[in-house]
C-alpha cells in the first residue's frame, strides 16, 4: 500500500492530447477516480499521457505499471510515463468510457464529443433549422452558482450549439429552458450521462463544470406535436459547451469570444488590431513589420501572412498551400504544396502534421456522377486532373491525399460516373458526409453534378454471390431416373390394357388340335345321356 500510494503521489498529471494539437490536463487528484468532459467535434482521436516526478535517485522514481483500456471497445494499450498513449475515436451519442490503471489504482474517463468545433462554431446546416417551431425552445439560460448569467451567444430557437463561458470561481451552471409546446417534456443530460428531467421555466439543480477544457450539457426537447408532423422522427437536441474560461483562438492571449476576431490581449510579438492578434501592424495582408528597418516588409511569395521574410518565416499560406513547422509548437514555418512522406495535412489548421499514434489510415471513396456526355468528357484531358485539385480543395487536404481511381460511362451514356479515392488519418468518412453537401461539389467543381456518393471499398466493390454447393445428384442422373420411372408409369398400363385387349379383339379364336380330342372324349364322358341324344339330333348343316 505504501508504495501505491508513492506511486500516486509521484504523478505530477493526467492530460487528454486531441488529434488537433491540444493538450487538456485532467485536473487529477490522488483521491478523485472519476472524470468527465468533452472534446470539440474536429478532434475526434484522443490519447493520454501521464506526466510524473522524478525522483532525486533512481528507486525514488515511478515504478508502478500503467495501461491504458476502453472495456467497451476490448482495447488495451501498454502506457509508459510522459508518453503519449495510442489514440481512440470519441462518439457524438454517448460518451467513450476510458479506464487509466495507474499502479493498483483505476481513473475512469468519460468523454463525449460536441457538436461544437474548436473555434466555437456548430453544424452547418443547424440541425434545428429542420424541426418546426412547435418542437424548439422559445428560451435557454445558463447561470453560474454565483448568480451571473454566462457569457454565450444570444438565444434563437433555430440555432441548437452554444458556447458560453463563466468565471474562474463558479463552482457549477443552472439550466433554465422553456419550449414553445406547452406539452413537450424537456430533459438535460451532463457530458453524455444519464437524462434527468428539467421542468419548463425553473432553473435545473446546479452541476458541477471541468476545471480546464469542456462541460457539455445537451437539453434534449420531446414534442409530441413537432413529431405528428411528420418533418422530423426524433427530439431535438440543443449543445451548449460551458468553460471556466474562454477557449481563446491559438493566436489570442485572453479573448470575450472563441473567434480570431475576439482577441483582447496577445502573445508576444503578436500586436492586438481591431480584436485580431496579428504578427505585424500592417493592415496590408502578406505584409509584415521589420523592427530594424521599422516599416511594413513584404511577405515572401509563398506566404499569405508571416512574422520575418524569409520562407521559413510564414505563418497562413495561401489556398493548396500548407504549413510545415519544425515541431508542432512552432508558429512558423515554410509553405509546401505537398506534405513530407509520413505527412498528412490537418484540414482545420492546414499544417502538415505526422499521423496520431494507432490510427490506421482510412481508405474510402467519392463517385461523382457529372453531367456530361463521355466523349465531351475525352476531348477535354484536363478535367481528370481538375476534379482532383478541387477535391482536394474542397476537402482541405493535400491534392498527394486525395487520387484518381477509375471513370465510366453511364449505361445511357449520357453521364460520366468519376471515382476517387481519399487517404488521410485527420478524415473520417462519417465526418465528410455530414459537413459537405451536393451544394458545395456542385459550386465548386468545373463540370455539373448531379450526386455524391461517398463509399467504402466494400461498398464500391461488394463481394461476388458464392456459387451453390454442387447437388448430392447430378441433375443429369436425377433427370434420367426421373424419365425412366415417368416411362413405365405410362407405358406398363398402357401395354397390358389396352395393346393386348386389342391385339385378342381383332385375333379369332383357335384351339389347339392336340388337345381337341381329348376335350370332346371328356365332354361326352361326362354328359349325362338325355343331353348327348338330344344334341345327336341336332341337324348338321352340310
Amino acid at each position: 500500500a505504501g508504495d501505491v500510494q508513492q506511486d500516486l503521489a509521484a504523478v505530477r498529471g493526467v492530460y487528454l492530447e486531441l488529434s488537433i494539437g491540444k493538450s487538456i490536463p485532467l485536473g487529477w487528484t490522488p483521491d478523485v477516480f472519476e472524470y468527465s468532459l468533452a472534446v470539440p467535434r474536429d478532434a475526434f482521436l484522443v490519447a493520454v499521457r501521464v506526466a510524473v516526478r522524478r525522483g532525486e535517485t533512481p528507486a525514488e522514481d515511478f515504478s508502478g505499471a500503467l495501461a491504458f483500456r476502453v472495456p467497451l471497445r476490448g482495447l488495451a494499450f501498454a502506457l509508459q510515463p510522459d508518453q503519449v498513449s495510442a489514440s481512440v475515436d470519441i462518439g457524438q451519442e454517448q460518451a467513450t468510457v476510458l479506464k487509466l490503471d495507474i499502479a493498483s489504482a483505476e481513473l475512469t474517463i468519460n468523454v463525449i464529443r460536441a457538436r461544437i468545433d474548436s473555434t466555437g462554431q456548430g453544424e452547418h446546416p443547424d440541425p434545428a433549422r429542420r424541426f418546426p417551431p412547435v418542437g424548439t425552445l422559445a428560451g435557454l439560460a445558463v447561470w453560474d452558482s454565483t448568480g451571473r448569467a454566462a457569457h454565450m451567444a444570444w438565444f434563437t430557437p433555430r440555432t441548437s450549439t452554444y458556447y458560453a463561458s463563466v468565471s474562474g470561481g463558479a463552482q457549477g451552471v443552472r439550466l433554465v429552458a422553456t419550449p414553445n409546446d406547452p406539452d413537450a417534456e424537456l430533459e438535460v443530460r451532463r457530458n453524455g450521462g444519464k437524462w434527468d428531467f428539467l421542468v419548463s421555466g425553473l432553473t435545473s439543480a446546479s452541476s458541477g463544470i471541468s476545471t480546464y477544457g469542456w462541460t457539455l450539457f445537451e437539453v434534449r426537447v420531446r414534442s409530441a406535436a413537432a413529431l405528428t408532423t411528420g418533418a422530423v422522427s426524433e427530439p431535438l437536441m440543443y449543445q451548449i459547451v460551458v468553460t471556466k474560461d474562454l477557449v481563446c483562438h491559438p493566436k489570442c492571449r485572453s479573448c470575450d469570444g472563441p473567434s480570431f476576431t475576439d482577441c483582447t490581449s496577445c502573445y508576444a510579438p503578436l500586436v492586438l488590431i481591431n480584436g485580431k492578434c496579428l504578427y505585424t501592424p500592417c493592415h496590408a495582408r502578406g505584409m509584415y513589420f521589420d523592427h530594424g528597418a521599422e516599416g511594413c516588409r513584404t511577405c515572401h511569395e509563398r506566404c499569405r501572412e508571416c512574422q520575418v521574410g524569409s520562407p521559413l518565416g510564414c505563418t497562413a499560406c495561401p489556398p493548396m498551400a500548407f504549413l510545415l513547422a519544425a515541431s508542432a509548437a512552432a508558429v512558423t514555418g515554410e509553405c509546401v504544396t505537398t506534405c513530407p512522406f509520413g505527412y498528412f495535412v490537418q484540414p482545420v489548421s492546414q499544417r502538415c502534421q505526422r499521423a496520431p499514434v494507432g490510427v490506421e489510415l482510412e481508405t474510402f471513396y467519392f463517385q461523382l456522377s457529372l453531367r456530361i456526355l463521355p466523349l465531351e468528357f475525352l476531348d477535354e484531358p484536363r478535367l481528370l486532373s481538375d476534379i482532383l485539385l478541387v477535391a482536394a480543395e474542397t476537402l482541405k487536404v493535400s491534392p498527394q491525399d486525395v487520387r484518381f481511381h477509375r471513370w465510366e460511362a453511364t449505361a445511357e451514356n449520357d453521364a460520366v460516373v468519376y471515382i476517387f479515392e481519399v487517404e488521410n488519418p485527420f478524415l473520417r468518412r462519417e465526418e465528410v458526409e455530414r459537413r459537405l453537401s451536393i451544394d458545395d461539389w456542385f459550386s465548386s467543381l468545373p463540370v455539373p453534378v448531379d450526386s455524391v456518393t461517398v463509399m467504402t471499398y466494400g461498398q464500391l466493390y461488394p463481394p461476388p454471390v458464392p456459387p451453390k454447393p454442387a447437388p448430392w445428384i447430378p441433375p443429369w442422373v436425377l433427370g434420367a431416373a426421373i424419365a425412366g420411372v415417368t416411362t413405365m408409369c405410362v407405358f406398363f398400363p398402357l401395354y397390358h390394357f389396352y395393346f393386348i385387349r386389342a391385339h385378342f379383339q381383332k385375333t379369332s379364336y383357335k384351339p389347339k388340335t392336340y388337345k381337341q380330342e381329348q376335350f370332346v372324349a371328356q365332354v361326352l364322358e361326362n354328359a349325362k345321356d338325355s343331353e348327348v341324344m338330344a344334341a345327336a339330333s341336332v341337324p348338321r348343316a352340310n
